[in-house]
């Protein structure tokens, strides 16, 4: 059973990290978010951009639909949506994955929900009626990935007992086959995407709900008017449309993933290596390891995400010269 109700700390505190480590943060080199350091080039924005309000029948949401293949609800940040889901349900036991991204365990406790955490996803007998399951698919921050057909065949199951399926696929993009929004959608199941990873644009707060159309309006009644900012909805329309640039993108992150595991593979083993299109995440024997090696890599304004609690250090992306910096880094550890 979790029992921790401490809100969660995340990656990309550059200007903390400055702080505590006394070094400017125009120097800081950060690796701690998996967001693609490569982002889609924003454009300059017409100034009737930031002077109207934003109206919800613009090209977003028609972009977003051809992006994923399905209609999808616009919402600020898929963060948004963690937040907001676990107040729509009557309380409820909630199935947790062990390791994940921790603002799922923190809202739904927060929201008066039963906690139960587990490794393998729960089988038949193990769930109840109204059950909700919770994966992070790819997870964050193991890299684990679950085969459509295994969420999907879940899915079903929870269905028969008026229970939920949410997958949180915010570091899908770059993995669409894996989705499960390739395929039929059951009722039960709700999918979250970001546009801040792939894309690069976590500054602009915008994320997408795959959901049924109940569920669907009352999440727009928690939205209220002009709940995304016109800028967002603007550049979010032209960056989903830019398929030009998605597919260099594509193959832009395929090989600085490949040059970030080879890096890491030189200084460590296969084996404690966990690697994503996005970030790869090394698992140590003991936290006081993983300690040792952010404060060793934050003495050289490099930035890297910490989870102390599951011995584990995360790295994202870098281009060469940012590559070539974190060997000479690690040499050193």
């Amino acid at each position: 059973m979790v029992s921790s109700v401490t809100a969660p700390f995340h990656g990309g505190r550059l200007q903390q990290a400055a702080n505590e480590f006394g070094i400017a943060a125009e120097q800081w080199l950060d690796l701690s978010t998996g967001v693609n350091p490569e982002g889609w080039p924003v454009p300059h924005l017409p100034a009737e951009v930031w002077q109207r309000l934003p109206e919800n029948d613009d090209a977003l949401e028609q972009a977003a639909a051809r992006f994923y293949g399905r209609p999808m609800l616009a919402v600020p940040g898929s963060q948004w949506a963690i937040q907001t889901l676990p107040m729509l349900f009557a309380p409820t036991r909630v199935w947790i994955p062990r390791y994940g991204y921790a603002e799922h365990a923190f809202h739904w406790r927060l929201n008066g929900h039963q906690l139960e955490t587990y490794d393998e996803l729960p089988d038949q007998h193990q769930l109840a009626p109204d059950d909700i399951v919770i994966a992070v698919n790819p997870n964050n921050p193991t890299g684990y990935r679950y085969q459509p057909d295994q969420l999907l065949g879940l899915a079903m199951k929870l269905q028969q007992l008026s229970g939920h399926l949410l997958v949180d696929e915010a570091f899908m993009d770059p993995s669409p086959r894996y989705s499960l929004l390739s395929g039929t959608v059951p009722d039960n199941l709700i999918v979250l995407r970001s546009l801040g990873k792939f894309f690069g644009l976590a500054g602009i707060r915008l994320g997408f709900i795959c959901c049924d159309p109940a569920l669907q309006q009352k999440l727009q009644q928690r939205l209220g008017p002009w709940a995304i900012s016109h800028p967002a909805r603007y550049v979010g329309a032209l960056a989903l449309q830019d398929t030009v640039w998605q597919q260099h993108a594509q193959q832009q992150i395929k090989y600085s993933s490949e040059k970030l595991t080879n890096l890491l593979s030189q200084h460590f083993a296969e084996d404690q290596l966990s690697t994503t299109a996005l970030f790869v995440t090394l698992t140590l024997e003991e936290s006081q390891q993983a300690r040792q090696l952010y404060q060793h890599c934050g003495q050289h304004a490099v930035l890297v995400r910490i989870f102390p609690e599951w011995q584990k250090i995360r790295f994202g992306l870098a281009d060469d010269f940012g590559l070539n910096r974190l060997a000479e880094v690690l040499e050193d550890f």
